[in-house]
């Protein structure tokens, strides 16, 4: 019965690490100038929900349609 709760307690600790450690990777910043809707999402901690904000962020650049510059 000891065994079956050490084995739990160890599995709880695995995956905790494991989440916190997925969190840490956040995709990194593009180079570059944002556009002033993303400058002012980012300012409240939020992320840009422009369609083409997005569309851009998912291919690691700045949106250039608002205003934003990829280096």
């Amino acid at each position: 019965m000891k065994l079956i709760k050490v084995l739990a307690v160890v599995a709880m600790a695995v995956s905790l690490v494991t989440m916190a450690q997925a969190e840490d990777k956040k995709p990194a910043a593009p180079k570059g100038e944002p556009g002033k809707c993303c400058a002012k999402a980012t300012k409240e901690g939020k992320t840009c929900s422009h369609e083409c904000c997005v569309k851009a962020a998912k291919e690691g650049k700045n949106c250039e349609k608002c205003g934003g510059k990829n280096s």
